[in-house]
């Protein structure tokens, strides 16, 4: 296997700085990395539409989307995993008896059950991301990978009711949901098996809960400054925030660059 440093990146609140651009520092810094030999790869919940941008932006081929649910090598999909339908209608049913909304990802697009909801308007605001238009079974269609469900809090009722499901919370407004079998860690094991490359120079940077997974399987792990507790508990690294110059900060930590 070859042991060049492999660097996985979160998105949002991680690369991405309070306005969702990524800094001139942390392009400069992954640009040495890579002539440092590293290879950068971006690990994040985000569908493939919404990175393909800042992949350009930053020299970043390759990708483990939709929290390990879609995985891109150099600009090529080398995996993907749909949930299955019958599981996204039983949680669409039960979501909408109780007047909760739901947003479906698939590759190309985002779509949702309600487009006024609150919650969904704030966490779009946030993420610098439109409002999706309203289809509750596009999951019949078109293959989606996964859902996000807006709530301020109570997600634990639906992780007892849907058992098969992982339930992570990812911001104020919602949760990220995808199968329980997956996480951004068996995205990276996809990749790592996928390319050949060795989990030996492994590292990660992240700030949230559904970076745990990953922090505890790479062998380097750096959270950002803002990053939860829970993060900044099992890192090998805390850096400062991505505003901050943190993403060339923590990469300087790992000796990936000087």
């Amino acid at each position: 296997m070859m042991k060049r440093p492999v660097v996985f990146f979160d998105l949002d609140g991680t690369l991405l700085t309070s306005d969702n651009k990524v800094a001139k520092s942390s392009i400069e810094a992954i640009e040495k990395l890579i002539e440092n030999d590293g290879i950068p790869v971006l690990a994040t919940g985000r569908p493939p539409f919404e990175t393909k941008k800042l992949r350009a932006e930053t020299g970043i081929g390759s990708a483990v989307l939709m929290n390990g649910q879609f995985i891109v090598h150099e600009g090529e999909v080398v995996s993907r995993n749909r949930i299955n339908p019958v599981q996204l209608k039983k949680l669409g049913d039960y979501a909408t008896q109780r007047g909760v909304t739901l947003s479906f990802h698939t590759a190309e697009q985002i779509f949702t059950t309600n487009n006024q909801c609150e919650l969904l308007k704030k966490d779009c605001l946030e993420c610098d991301r439109e409002i999706p238009e309203v289809d509750d079974d596009i999951y019949m269609n078109k293959p989606v990978y996964q859902v996000e469900i807006y709530l301020e809090d109570g997600e634990e009722e639906y992780q007892e009711k849907f058992p098969e499901l992982h339930f992570v919370r990812n911001s104020p407004y919602n949760c990220d949901v995808f199968p329980k079998d997956v996480s951004k860690a068996t995205g990276i094991k996809k990749f790592l098996e996928v390319t050949g490359l060795s989990k030996e120079n492994t590292y990660a940077f992240g700030d949230g809960l559904n970076d745990l997974e990953m922090f505890g399987f790479v062998k380097t792990s750096v959270a950002m400054e803002n990053s939860v507790e829970e993060i900044k508990e099992v890192a090998t690294y805390i850096t400062k925030s991505a505003d901050d110059d943190g993403i060339a900060d923590g990469l300087k930590m790992c000796g990936l660059i000087e």
